[in-house]
């Protein structure tokens, strides 16, 4: 039965309603997870095996795959706190037990290019067809491993990689490799103390 252009129209948008209401699920959650109303989950890439969450976490923020590359891990009972972050091109694999408090931006790329032209063609590409699939983003691995607390309001740039049991304070900005069971703080972050064995 051919529909009326109304009716085509109306179906349309009942579809697009449907897509946003019920989108498609772009990640793979185990069991005792909860995506909590405030999280969002932007998956550019369209394959949800690039997006794994462990079992008992909790996700409040933003985990986002460029459409160039990227891949998210999260482990077993972890949170990350509404307003974060957690932007990837290449990879950012998060631990066990990893606490990441609110309005914290992880990033494993430089989210631009520190070319002005080539910065100008990425914006308004973004806005004509969509992330573009063929740019370089400086894009480098970030590694937190387990029983990490990140504060809030934290940064953490890429290519770095977050030992075992350390914690970074409010405010930090990391730049390079953080040692396990260290206490780190400042931008650009630096070392505070040890965290002593019986504190582990």
């Amino acid at each position: 039965m051919l529909l009326g252009k109304s009716s085509q129209y109306m179906m349309n948008s009942l579809r697009n309603i449907y897509r946003y209401v019920f989108p498609k699920r772009l990640y793979v959650i185990g069991k005792g997870s909860v995506i909590h109303k405030e999280a969002k989950i932007n998956n550019m890439l369209g394959d949800k095996n690039k997006i794994m969450i462990g079992e008992n976490t909790h996700v409040l923020s933003q985990l986002l795959l460029f459409a160039h590359g990227g891949e998210i891990i999260i482990g077993n009972e972890c949170f990350l706190g509404e307003g974060s972050r957690i932007w990837s091109g290449k990879k950012i694999s998060i631990g066990d037990r990893v606490l990441i408090s609110h309005n914290v931006n992880i990033f494993d790329n430089q989210t631009h290019s520190l070319s002005a032209k080539q910065r100008n063609m990425h914006f308004k590409s973004i806005f004509s067809t969509g992330h573009p699939v063929d740019i370089d983003l400086g894009d480098l691995e970030v590694v937190i491993e387990d029983d990490v607390w990140i504060a809030c309001s934290s940064i953490i740039l890429r290519g770095v990689r977050i030992g075992n049991g350390a914690v970074v304070a409010a405010g930090s900005v990391v730049t390079k490799d953080v040692a396990p069971w260290t206490i780190v703080a400042g931008n650009p972050a630096r070392e505070i103390r040890k965290i002593p064995v019986n504190e582990h």
